[in-house]
């Protein structure tokens, strides 16, 4: 895939994570334990293990840096969007970003407390971190960027 073939495929996918990305956090700043009690029930249905119940958001600055990641993830992925060829550096940014939050989430899994958000929040992120470096990827065949002005 190359060409505007590929900056369309890459901007599609760009705008679907940016959705995904606003609604996720969202749904963290107004019902954080909400979500954290659907992960559980989930994780409390699947066959495999036992976990522990994620602790209730008792801090709210961690809710609020929490937020403001996914609003900063959002505002990434539209402002690729807006300019595939130019602003593509930034996907190496996203790719850092969910590489930290699935390895911390892994750590507090293995090393604190066996909670189904944990573990899931690795799985979850450490795809991103592949999609996000596929689109890179893909990205440098959309075309030559452009001369600066």
């Amino acid at each position: 895939m190359t060409g505007s073939r590929a900056e369309r495929f890459v901007v599609l996918n760009l705008r679907l994570l940016a959705a995904s990305f606003a609604l996720v956090g969202l749904l963290f700043i107004i019902t954080p334990d909400g979500v954290l009690g659907t992960l559980d029930d989930f994780g409390e249905s699947l066959p495999f293990g036992d976990f522990v119940p994620a602790p209730e958001t008792a801090e709210q600055l961690w809710l609020a840096l929490g937020f403001a990641y996914m609003t900063v993830i959002t505002g990434i992925c539209l402002v690729v969007a807006a300019d595939v060829v130019r602003y593509r550096p930034l996907l190496l940014v996203l790719a850092a970003g969910k590489a930290a939050s699935s390895l911390s989430a892994l750590g507090f899994y293995l090393f604190a407390e066996h909670v189904f958000a944990y573990l899931l929040n690795f799985f979850v992120d450490g795809f991103l971190v592949g999609a996000a470096l596929w689109l890179w990827a893909l990205a440098a065949r959309a075309g030559a960027p452009a001369a600066p002005s």
